[in-house]
């Protein structure tokens, strides 16, 4: 609890003023005011308070909505004194969306007629223009923050707001209304903040710091050349460094906690350094805008080490070589002190960022409603290893699954469009035949599709070992701290164990943020489409692609059924189509001493014949040869070959057709 934290005066009277004239359902009026009155009086700074709710319960309505009640009141009349307020998010998109008041004024004007302006309420509306201030990255910075002073609504993205070093962070707290200082005391942050964050430092940054020192410090700074030459000096020794490190295995990947024990500073006089930085600080970003964070974290490497990374160029995989450090940012949510963060996040109660000692997550299931749907798994292998790499066996599964949706997109019901989620590199695979097509990573937050009823999830946006082991550390920093204390052959052991699923003490670990972060972001993905809509009461239908044998998805559907069969949500599994399982005897290796295996001769003999043709099985074994037993023992112990031979049987016995 914190005594300092303002009281604020806004009511439900106030808030219901300027809540959109939508079909909102009691649901979500409850939620809206449930929300509120959590916004409004919960003081407990020592706490990030997090709704948990579903999405399209109205998230970015209640925000605007609030906006609006931070400037006038339920009469349309300014404040006496304005509500400070900041608002995060992680999309250009949404900061205008939450800025624009057109939308509103219109359906205000619509609303009231002509007592709008006959009362004074377009007022409020040009005021809330004038109160709110989005922090946008092309306009200088500097004449920004002046003018923020003078609003009482700041937004901005999340990825700025995690750039600003301290001192420029706290202007972002307090504003000046008619010569009074007031305080910005409530944050809200729309979607997941950057709890911590994996800081990369290759040589492409090294060489960005060193460029920025030379085109920022101006020849007039007085120490220019002792901070060039010094830095030069330190980049030079870590370059050597990676060299080193890389050379520790002939072809394999290298991973270790590495840490300089030669020195603990960048330069001899690490004050003078810093200082000539600061003054010059703002010359520095324009010319390299992570400068800061980036210096930053090379001080922190020459203080207490790193992990390096150097991954060698194999099949499928780029060469890359780096520092990676995990910086723990629980100073910007200023705990304890006289500002109250929170955050609006759909997926905070499965999302594995979130298992913080100062994160309270309100749940949201009373707000939920029965979801109209059904999930198809279609069980084949489609990891990238399978899909990504561009050769036989991968172009057939795409293949299989784009012919498999064109079937589904013949048939169904209304709007027969599907949205297809895939990996960033299948994307012009499905652009020829799908309108709508989204990749990995890029669907959380958009509204795009959301008439859209049905969804093809090619495989799951799976990360390596390495990442989830971040992400834990990212609530646990003292594992990360362990680190440091290895030496070099045991950090190697500790992370080839780890990549190689050989590490007994953080197997289940990782595999539990796995499974929770794979299951945030299909879910994420999932309500972009009709169901978003809370009051949507068509169809939807998703279709999944992984292979339920493996133990991993195999989990994962169980962890889906249990999340969503509450909401009367319908399963079903179909097998592999059967495009998809020739394809895979077609390429299954023969044994040794062979050119083919009997159903590869089968299948070949098949594709060469033409379309519609008729024939004897005895014209099939002369071809091939192939005896009538053997072809028997071959359909016996292959289903494909005996599926095919069943669909090209003909009313004429004996006698089959090529379909």
């Amino acid at each position: 609890m914190n005594d300092k934290y303002n009281p604020i005066d806004i009511t439900w009277e106030d808030f219901e003023t300027y809540l959109p004239d939508y079909q909102f359902d009691e649901k979500q009026i409850q939620f809206f005011k449930d929300t509120l009155e959590m916004i409004l009086h919960n003081r407990n700074t020592s706490k990030v308070t997090c709704f948990g709710t579903r999405c399209g319960i109205g998230k970015s309505t209640m925000i605007h909505t609030l906006m609006h009640c931070c400037i006038g009141d339920c009469r349309y009349e300014a404040r006496h004194e304005p509500q400070g307020l900041v608002v995060v998010t992680d999309s250009i998109k949404r900061l205008e969306e939450l800025s624009d008041s057109d939308r509103d004024t219109v359906a205000a004007e619509k609303f009231w007629g002509e007592w709008f302006t006959e009362f004074g309420y377009d007022n409020h509306y040009r005021d809330f223009k004038n109160n709110v201030i989005v922090l946008k990255s092309g306009e200088p910075f500097k004449e920004q923050l002046i003018k923020q002073h003078y609003r009482p609504i700041v937004l901005l993205s999340t990825q700025r707001y995690f750039m600003l070093e301290k001192n420029t962070r706290e202007q972002l707290f307090s504003f000046t209304y008619k010569g009074k200082s007031l305080k910005r005391d409530i944050v809200i942050f729309d979607e997941c903040p950057q709890f911590s964050e994996i800081v990369t430092i290759n040589s492409l940054n090294l060489s960005k710091i060193e460029s920025a020192l030379y085109e920022g410090l101006s020849n007039e700074v007085k120490d220019k050349s002792f901070v060039i030459k010094e830095y030069k000096a330190f980049k030079d020794r870590l370059l050597d460094q990676m060299d080193e490190k890389e050379n520790l295995t002939k072809n394999s990947n290298v991973i270790i906690y590495w840490k300089d024990e030669r020195y603990s500073s960048i330069t001899p006089n690490d004050d003078l350094f810093f200082k000539v930085i600061h003054d010059n600080l703002e010359a520095l970003l324009k010319e390299y805008n992570s400068f800061l964070k980036d210096i930053l974290c090379l001080k922190k490497i020459a203080q207490e080490g790193a992990i390096f990374e150097c991954i060698k160029k194999k099949s499928g995989e780029k060469y890359k070589r780096s520092f990676k450090l995990l910086i723990d940012n629980r100073e910007y949510f200023y705990l304890g002190q006289d500002k109250k963060f929170f955050i609006f996040d759909a997926t905070a109660d499965i999302d594995p960022r979130y298992d913080l000692d100062y994160i309270e997550i309100i749940k949201g299931e009373k707000y939920n409603k029965p979801l109209n749907m059904l999930i198809t798994n279609v069980k084949m292998s489609t990891s990238r290893n399978v899909l990504c790499k561009n050769n036989k066996r991968a172009n057939a599964t795409v293949n299989a699954i784009i012919d498999y949706l064109k079937d589904k997109k013949k048939n169904g019901f209304g709007n027969k469009e599907i949205l297809v989620v895939v990996y960033s590199s299948l994307i012009k695979k499905f652009q020829k035949d799908f309108d709508n097509i989204g990749y990995f990573g890029n669907l959380k937050g958009f509204n795009d599709f959301n008439k859209l009823c049905r969804m093809a999830h090619i495989g799951m946006n799976r990360f390596p070992n390495l990442i989830y082991f971040f992400i834990y550390c990212g609530c646990h920093m003292e594992v990360y701290r362990k680190l440091s204390q290895m030496s070099e052959k045991e950090s190697m052991e500790f992370f080839d164990k780890l990549i190689k699923n050989h590490n007994e003490e953080y197997d289940k670990i990782i595999t539990d943020v796995m499974m929770r972060s794979m299951l945030a972001d299909f879910e994420q993905n999932i309500f972009r489409l009709a169901i978003r809509n809370y009051s949507n009461t068509k169809p939807v239908h998703i279709w999944t692609f992984y292979n339920t044998d493996n133990d991993v998805y195999k989990l994962l559907s169980t962890m889906i059924e249990k999340r969503y069969s509450p909401y009367d949500v319908k399963f079903e599994y179909e097998d592999a189509p059967d495009k998809l399982k020739i394809e895979m005897v077609k390429n299954r290796k023969p044994p040794k001493g062979k050119r083919m295996t009997n159903a590869q001769k089968i299948l070949e003999w098949c594709d060469n014949q033409q379309s519609g043709k008729e024939f004897k099985l005895s014209e099939l074994l002369h071809d091939v040869n192939l005896s009538n037993d053997t072809f028997k023992k071959t359909k016996k112990n292959n289903q494909i070959i005996k599926s095919l031979f069943d669909n090209m049987k003909t009313d004429k016995k004996g006698y089959y057709k090529i379909n």
